[in-house]
């Protein structure tokens, strides 16, 4: 598996030689140390905006004293500080006399650097269908939720999962007759090339290529045998069919297309072909006689995810409704030991927080009938049988469609944010028994026309930072709030955005070693300079976390701003591996990424550098423009694989740099820049681009593996019907 940088989701196991670190830990942590028993955590949007940097090693930490070594405990119960760790001690090399030394056995043999693996150029890229009844498809800013289980060094084919909300109405499938249509080979051999295309809409379609030699991928073999040409065509179909939403089978020489779910849509799916003469042809161009009602899942899982894992990849590892009409529009979050989701749903506009425990082998459902776990109340959710659900209304009844729930591991607490500009405080999510607090919960930070960011708890202030969108001169907003975990005592910023802008739209960057928060905004409130010529300005803004009410922190601009609510907004960026690994962590020196605009031109996609020395914003360094048109940016994602450290980002149209030609340039494209060595200015060309119809939603980093096929990225796609995606970071193939 790949790890992710900063946030990274990796499963980690210590072999035997670290059974002495058992004791280090407290129960609810320590259940991966001994021997034998894996080392899971999970990965979700919060991992890339609560930050560590250089954090001490548990030698280091135990080196320092009694209570040096109980705080570091306790901080090593948030996965997001334990993978932290796991960044700074990857580099170690076990040594043959001693395979763990004392400074290194923490981690140290799931994290070596080996070298990468040889480019092969067989890098397996899957997309599966988001959508049964109503098209799921994915949510700008929001990420799925990666979850990897390993009891040695290797990636989990059966257990490692990837989890994604669909942004659609859940829906109850009723059987009736799935669309068909079968294909037939006559004699002769289809010539070497040709292809055979199947597609569902305009931008789900797969291209099946004949050849003389290679059964693999897309391509399928051919030879004088017609049942042979069958089986091979199927095969290649079922390889790449959960693209458009098919399956394959074959019989002698015919080849039979089925759709995946019920109802007529399955009807629209097109069948091509220009194989020459009659040695190939379809009974029909569409698949036909499509009946009944499909379902729609809300919430769905996929394992078997790298290439290696041999079988079906990916297959459904679990698939579920839960609730017809409700709609799941934001990231999810998982417990420690994956078994459990927490997520919220909307019905109408009330939303609720919606705990899953999920199973794998009862009703685990399909992409076109997904199963409904049972509903229980939340006393009786912690004894109740998977898969199984509870859902706790939003105090107030409000909507909440922007922020995403936050984990505080440690003390088994969930924070988020509504429409209203409440911020909501849920207890016991995952291991007792789940509640919201009441009062001085949930509390206002905005006004009630101001909807939240997601939120990002900091244990060493003890605060929620989160964002608010910007509403009139008389309702405040589009500021930066901390919220004091314990008392709900609000501070909040100044200003930092326009009234009819986004405000601050997505969550803040906490350094929690530096004490320093970043928020976003598209549309800032003050001023031009040599980055904006033109105002309003996108801008970064750093403050320490103890901000004083009204502060307007510090300030760097990235070029021009859109002064709109729902057009551009200015996502977080990423941080590079020289930051994450400052010498001074309560100083740190490095770069910030964001994806911001041009000087004198709005909604125009520019990536810009911003040197930070020794906590210190200094002026940013503009570098390429990513379009030749009006398109948005996603947020950003970086991670350090071996000597690579790459930089990951989306827009959704217009691209021009690398992958994105004629075709590809008009739906939007993934980008992949290589930092390391790159010289940084406007002429920078991106390593890699992928064509991604809408573009991307958030960007999830697994593993950094020289297991084939294991470091990979996740996303789904923005246009209506969206697919889930895992492509190689290193070539996004």
């Amino acid at each position: 598996m790949n790890w992710t940088a900063r946030p990274v989701c990796m499963t980690v196991s210590i072999a035997a030689a670290a059974a002495s670190l058992a004791a280090a830990f407290d129960p609810v942590f320590a259940q991966a140390v001994a021997p034998g028993i894996s080392r899971s955590a999970p990965q979700d949007w919060s991992s890339r905006h609560l930050l560590y940097t250089n954090p001490d090693t548990r030698d280091e930490a135990a080196g320092k004293g009694t209570l040096s070594f109980e705080q570091w405990k306790q901080k090593y119960k948030d996965p997001r500080f334990a993978l932290q760790v796991a960044r700074k001690t990857r580099f170690v090399q076990a040594t043959g006399q001693d395979p763990f030394p004392p400074r290194q056995l923490q981690w140290a043999h799931r994290f070596r650097r080996d070298p990468p693996p040889a480019e092969t150029g067989m890098h397996r890229d899957w997309s599966y269908v988001l959508g049964g009844a109503n098209s799921g498809v994915g949510s700008a800013g929001d990420f799925p939720a990666k979850f990897n289980f390993d009891i040695d060094a290797t990636p989990s084919c059966a257990n490692d999962f990837v989890v994604y909300t669909t942004a659609a109405s859940g829906a109850t499938a009723a059987a009736g007759v799935l669309a068909s249509q079968t294909g037939t080979f006559a004699a002769g051999t289809p010539g070497n090339g040709r292809t055979v295309t199947i597609a569902n809409g305009t931008t789900r379609k797969i291209v099946l290529t004949a050849s003389a030699t290679l059964n693999t991928g897309t391509n399928f073999q051919v030879s004088s045998n017609t049942a042979t040409n069958a089986t091979n065509l199927a095969d290649a179909i079922n390889r790449n069919a959960n693209t458009v939403g098919v399956t394959a089978t074959s019989a002698a020489a015919v080849v039979t297309v089925t759709a995946m779910t019920y109802g007529s849509a399955g009807n629209s799916v097109t069948l091509a072909e220009n194989i020459a003469g009659t040695v190939f042809s379809w009974a029909g161009t569409t698949l036909a006689g499509g009946t009944g009602t499909a379902g729609q899942p809300t919430v769905i899982a996929f394992n078997q995810l790298y290439s290696s894992c041999g079988a079906t990849v990916p297959a459904t590892f679990w698939s579920y409704n839960t609730g017809d009409a409700a709609v799941t529009q934001t990231s999810p979050a998982l417990s420690l030991d994956g078994t459990q989701v927490a997520f919220v749903q909307s019905a109408g506009s009330a939303a609720s927080l919606v705990l899953l425990k999920w199973s794998s082998t009862v009703s685990v459902g399909t992409i076109g009938a997904p199963s409904a776990p049972s509903s229980v109340t939340p006393a009786n959710y912690r004894t109740c049988a998977a898969p199984c659900m509870t859902l706790i209304a939003f105090s107030g009844s409000p909507n909440d469609t922007n922020s995403s729930p936050y984990v505080d591991y440690t003390n088994d607490v969930l924070y988020v944010g509504a429409d209203d500009g409440t911020l909501h405080k849920f207890t016991d999510v995952f291991n007792g028994t789940p509640a919201e607090s009441g009062s001085p919960w949930p509390v206002a930070a905005s006004a009630a026309t101001n909807m939240l960011s997601s939120p990002v708890y900091d244990s060493a202030s003890n605060l929620v930072f989160v964002g608010s969108a910007s509403g009139t001169n008389a309702n405040a907003g589009g500021q930066l709030h901390a919220v004091d975990a314990a008392s709900g005592a609000l501070v909040s910023s100044g200003r930092l955005a326009t009234n009819t802008s986004g405000g601050v739209h997505d969550a803040p960057i906490v350094d929690s070693a530096a004490q320093s928060v970043y928020a976003f905004v598209g549309s800032d409130r003050s001023g031009t300079s040599a980055n904006c010529s033109t105002a309003p300005c996108a801008a970064v803004y750093q403050f320490p976390t103890d901000f004083a009410e009204a502060s307007m922190g510090t300030k760097v601009q990235v070029g021009r701003g859109q002064d709109s609510a729902t057009l551009r907004f200015l996502y977080a960026g990423a941080f590079d591996d020289a930051y994450y690994n400052s010498a001074n962590s309560a100083s740190p020196s490095g770069n910030l990424y964001v994806c911001g605009s041009l000087a004198a031109t709005a909604a125009r996609p520019t990536l810009w550098q911003i040197p930070i020395t020794d906590n210190v914003m200094g002026t940013p360094v503009v570098g390429p423009s990513l379009v030749d048109g009006n398109a948005n940016c996603s947020p950003m994602t970086e991670v350090m694989n071996g000597a690579d450290d790459y930089l990951f980002v989306s827009i959704t149209a217009n691209g021009t740099n690398t992958g994105c030609n004629a075709s590809s340039a008009t739906i939007g494209c993934v980008y992949m820049f290589d930092l390391t060595g790159l010289t940084w200015d406007a002429s920078a060309v991106a390593n890699a681009g992928l064509a991604a119809p809408g573009g991307a939603s958030g960007i999830i980093i697994d593993n950094v593996s020289s297991t084939t096929g294991a470091s990979q990225i996740y996303y789904s796609t923005l246009t209506n019907p969206g697919n889930a995606i895992q492509a190689s970071q290193a070539a996004l193939n």
